[in-house]
């Protein structure tokens, strides 16, 4: 069991749960609590990292309304933005709010503050972000600290010189020991979950092996430095991954990927690194991206099957029910029929369940979702290979 988990989300996290037994941490793909229950986080986005420095809306109303206005409306978490040089620079951090705001001629935010939130209104910047934490807290809502940017302002541009490693207002040293140093700030404050290390990589300078340089140091001074919080990493812009943008056929019960490990074998759940790279044409066919195999089924209750005769109803995959993720076909006779999973990750085609508004149904097994994907995968290529006798594995024909 571990605390680094991953994540590209950007303004909201869809997860939650009711009781929380604090500090949370990772059972292999789940995030679960002390007492080892999986909790499901739903946080919203509250921005703290433009130019005032301070949490948006303060002006308009008290830090405690709108924090129960946070849970009145479902969400049990915060991803709380902050820049960078709030915790390394002293001369911002060590500004008041009321100079803060009056270095902008926000002179009607602050009359705004004063009414509201008067309390924070000449303390230093810093602290009025922890009070915006402690507020939160005691109305039970989780908080994930996002260090959005490093110069306060507004994100983001692939030109803003915030964007990557070796911009201008980005220094990885800097960035590390900034971390660290927020990571230590809130060391036990038992409502801060989780720490996400930067927003959304971008600009000209990414690269992968400054990536792999830098964010695992990162993840380990925080995890150093504060042991409790959820260690949470942005991965890079699509545009530099070697594979080409495709779709995965993706079992979120499973956390598992539509996958085969040769001809011989049938369709089956296995990692997603390992998955097929999928097209969804808009002729509703789903194709082994390279190949002309797509998927399509034969009858209720067998194992669906790749062919190259991708023109009948058996070939066309549509998303049915109010979920939008019951992936459905039409056999020969005009039957409809979903994907499924068996026991052994098998997958089949079966009658559809779930689709009407039965709350005593579970359609988890039927529940797939095409997802959109960068990341290179083997799979094609080994498992649509096909075994020469004498000569081990050739490639198919059909393959690019």
């Amino acid at each position: 069991m571990g605390s680094f988990t991953t994540s590209s989300i950007l303004l909201l996290f869809l997860f939650s749960s009711a009781v929380t037994s604090f500090p949370l941490s990772t059972n292999s793909r789940w995030i679960v609590d002390d007492k080892g229950r999986r909790v499901k986080l739903a946080c919203v986005n509250w921005a703290s990292h433009m130019e005032p420095v301070l949490a948006e809306g303060l002006s308009k109303q008290p830090m405690d309304t709108i924090a129960k206005r946070i849970v009145s409306m479902g969400f049990n978490c915060v991803r709380f933005t902050w820049p960078l040089y709030l915790i390394t620079n002293d001369t911002l951090a060590s500004l008041t709010v009321r100079q803060s705001f009056q270095r902008l001629n926000l002179l009607e935010s602050i009359a705004g503050i004063e009414a509201n939130n008067p309390s924070i209104i000449d303390v230093p910047l810093i602290k009025a972000f922890q009070t915006v934490v402690s507020s939160l807290g005691e109305n039970k809502v989780m908080v994930i600290l996002d260090n959005h940017i490093s110069k306060p302002g507004w994100c983001c541009s692939n030109l803003d010189d915030n964007g990557f490693f070796g911009d201008k207002y980005f220094d990885p040293d800097l960035w590390i020991t900034g971390l660290t140093q927020m990571a230590t700030l809130f060391n036990n404050v038992t409502n801060v979950v989780g720490m996400s290390l930067r927003n959304e990589p971008i600009g000209p300078k990414q690269n992968v092996n400054d990536w792999y340089k830098y964010m695992p140091k990162a993840a380990e001074a925080v995890h150093k430095a504060n042991p409790i919080v959820l260690v949470i990493l942005y991965g890079l812009s699509p545009g530099l991954s070697e594979a080409k943008p495709h779709k995965v056929i993706y079992h979120p019960l499973t956390g598992l990927c539509i996958r085969r490990k040769s001809l011989a074998h049938p369709l089956r759940l296995g990692p997603c690194t390992d998955s097929y790279p999928w097209s969804y044409t808009p002729h509703k066919t789903l194709l082994v991206q390279g190949t002309q195999f797509c998927l399509q089924t034969d009858a209720s209750g067998t194992s669906v099957k790749l062919g190259i005769f991708c023109t009948g109803s058996n070939s066309k995959w549509e998303m049915i029910s109010d979920s939008k993720m019951h992936l459905s076909a039409k056999l020969r006779d005009g039957k409809s029929i979903c994907l499924d999973v068996v026991s052994d990750n098998t997958i089949i085609a079966n009658r559809c369940k779930c689709i009407s508004k039965d709350k005593t149904c579970d359609p988890w097994s039927q529940w797939f979702k095409l997802v959109d994907s960068t990341r290179s995968s083997t799979g094609v290529q080994r498992s649509l290979s096909q075994p020469l006798p004498g000569k081990g594995l050739a490639p198919n024909h059909l393959i690019d």
